[in-house]
């Protein structure tokens, strides 16, 4: 859940620096066309434009991602890796309790007296009567 939400914010931060770096481009053609700065000097400002803002992309994120774990930790959710030794834990009790209650039922038979046929049949002639 929190991995989209991040990744939605992100993305977004980047269509905006996109569309940013577009217009950038675009009035530094202008410019360009203008006569105003030369074709290197506009693609110098280009580029470092681009540097810059990839440098602070990274920066944003990496903070993003820092104040994200900060506010998850907070709230003391369960990690992926938590959730995975409940697992194993829980399947280790179930194993464990399947085996007990297969003993104890073993254990109940064995200890129930097996009747004869003829205690069965005399028992049945005493209910009769």
């Amino acid at each position: 859940m929190e991995s989209n939400f991040i990744k939605k914010i992100i993305n977004t931060g980047v269509g905006f620096v996109s569309l940013t770096a577009e217009r950038m481009k675009q009035t530094v053609d202008g410019l360009i066309s203008d006569g105003k700065i030369s074709e290197e000097e506009g693609a110098k400002i280009v580029e470092d434009f681009t540097k810059n803002t990839e440098t602070k992309r990274e920066e944003i994120e990496s903070q993003f991602k820092s104040i994200v774990e900060k506010v998850l930790k907070s709230f003391s959710f369960a990690t992926k890796s938590d959730m995975e030794n409940i697992e194993n834990r829980i399947a280790v009790l179930e194993a464990l309790l399947a085996k007990e209650t297969e003993t104890e039922t073993e254990t109940e038979n064995e200890e129930k007296p097996k009747r004869s046929k003829k205690t069965a049949a005399k028992k049945e002639d005493e209910t009769e009567d």
